[in-house]
């Protein structure tokens, strides 16, 4: 079934009616409210942006209606501008037009993916809930010729619902796993601040690390997100040279106090590995 503009009934699809509607700022991070980045304005569409934007809002069918976890589903999503219209032209940032990302309401279970955009506006992709519960949704997007935003909704998964872990701040200091050893440093994280967070990346023996490969346009990809899911940023490494060729360094912009979780990703050996930690702001 192709969208074309609206809703076209199915039984055998469930709507998920949008549940937040975001704004976005300025800058190299996408944000709920705004974006936040080093560097020309021009030169990246993450960049620049100073001033309040439209909300959009996403639309999500799933098939089936009812997802299960460890179940392929099938998320069918629109997105419709401040104006209600369907956004059907994208332009491409970091080599996608959409990026989508997924988030189990404790926080435990990340995903980054990307939907196909048919010449519609409809964007389609599979995806295999791990577990039970309740998913947020973030798509970041730029509508031709418009600034880049966010538009979020929610997902209910049934099956095993794990408890929801506590969350305890643990950087800076050294993560380890998924074949990385990775010493996690945040300087400036403060309400309303711009916060550095610095990734020093070894392998599991140690040793820094010489064969990062570009992930999709960029040697890294930072999302965090607040533990309510209200405060989010997809940032992208800052443009100044650290000198290192194991070292990632991100701008974030962090405009209300608690706990945040962070998933750095970094593309080795063809794969992408994911760095998750916990920081307090306030």
């Amino acid at each position: 079934m192709a969208f074309t503009g609206g809703m076209t009934k199915e039984l055998s699809m469930k709507l998920i009616v949008p549940v937040a509607l975001f704004l976005v700022l300025s800058g190299c991070s996408s944000r709920h409210d705004d974006h936040n980045t080093k560097g020309k304005p021009g030169d990246d569409p993450h960049a620049g942006h100073t001033k309040k934007q439209a909300v959009s809002k996403l639309m999500v069918q799933t098939d089936p209606a009812k997802p299960v976890a460890g179940k392929p589903t099938t998320l069918k999503i629109m997105i419709h501008g401040a104006d209600g219209e369907m956004v059907k032209n994208f332009e491409v940032v970091h080599e996608q037009k959409v990026h989508l990302i997924l988030v189990r309401d404790g926080l435990d279970q990340f995903a980054h993916i990307h939907p196909e955009v048919d010449s519609m506006g409809n964007a389609t992709v599979s995806y295999t809930f791990p577990t039970g519960g309740t998913y947020w949704l973030y798509a970041d997007h730029k509508p031709t010729g418009k600034e880049q935003t966010t538009a979020t909704a929610q997902v209910k998964v049934e099956g095993d619902i794990p408890a929801i872990p506590v969350l305890t701040a643990n950087v800076p200091a050294e993560i380890a796993g998924d074949d990385l050893r990775t010493k996690v440093a945040i300087e400036g994280a403060s309400v309303g601040g711009e916060a550095t967070i610095t990734f020093d990346l070894t392998d599991a023996a140690g040793q820094p690390v010489k064969d990062l490969q570009p992930y999709m346009g960029a040697m890294g990809h930072l999302v965090v997100l607040s533990s309510d899911g209200k405060q989010y940023v997809h940032a992208h490494p800052a443009d100044a040279k650290t000198g290192k060729s194991n070292r990632v360094v991100f701008m974030a912009h962090i405009m209300e106090p608690g706990l945040y979780k962070g998933w750095g990703q970094f593309r080795r050996m063809d794969t992408v590995r994911v760095v998750p930690f916990v920081f307090k702001v306030g």
